[in-house]
């Protein structure tokens, strides 16, 4: 006769049972919240691939790691404040060399970017409260990409919830 071994028993189900996972997750996988009428909610682009610093002026610079950077206004900023004045006018940097306006970027290595310092002004944003205009600041050594365009015509775009209307400058950081 032949001595075959025989084949190990399987680990009962009941291991399963004593797992304490927290609602919604699936082993490792976590799922995403459900809005009311039944359909998920995904964070956005900016949440998923960006690393967002806050600085002391409260902009925001979403920074991805191929080194293109948005730049916008932070919820912390006081223009986003409940009560706070409604924005009425965004004015990019058009008064000197470094025309924003006039930016015309071309290629891969986005010749034609204009070049910004950490202290130079982007856009200045009035409020219908009059005053001073409150200056955007480039916050990063960067070449201005893209300036959304948008912005003078709809400047309500910089204080959306969360950045998503578009309300963002691009750069490319060096």
């Amino acid at each position: 006769m032949c001595d075959v071994e025989s084949e190990p028993e399987p680990a009962p189900p009941a291991a399963a049972a004593n797992c304490e996972e927290a609602p919604g997750d699936v082993g490792t996988t976590r799922l995403p919240d459900l809005s009311p009428d039944g359909w998920p909610i995904y964070p956005s682009v900016t949440e998923r691939y960006f690393t967002t610093y806050v600085t002391s002026n409260h902009q925001a610079l979403h920074v991805h790691s191929n080194g293109i950077c948005l730049l916008g206004l932070a919820p912390s900023h006081p223009l986003l404040a409940p009560g706070a004045a409604r924005i009425t006018g965004v004015a990019f940097r058009d008064h000197d060399a470094k025309n924003l306006l006039a930016n015309e970027v071309r290629g891969k290595r986005k010749s034609g970017a204009v070049f910004v310092l950490p202290r130079d002004l982007v856009a200045s944003v009035t409020t219908e409260a009059g005053g001073d205009p409150l200056p955007l600041w480039a916050c990063v050594r960067a070449n201005v990409i893209e300036v959304n365009r948008r912005l003078i015509e709809e400047p309500e775009l910089l204080g959306s919830a969360g950045g998503r209307g578009g309300g963002r400058i691009s750069l490319r950081r060096f």
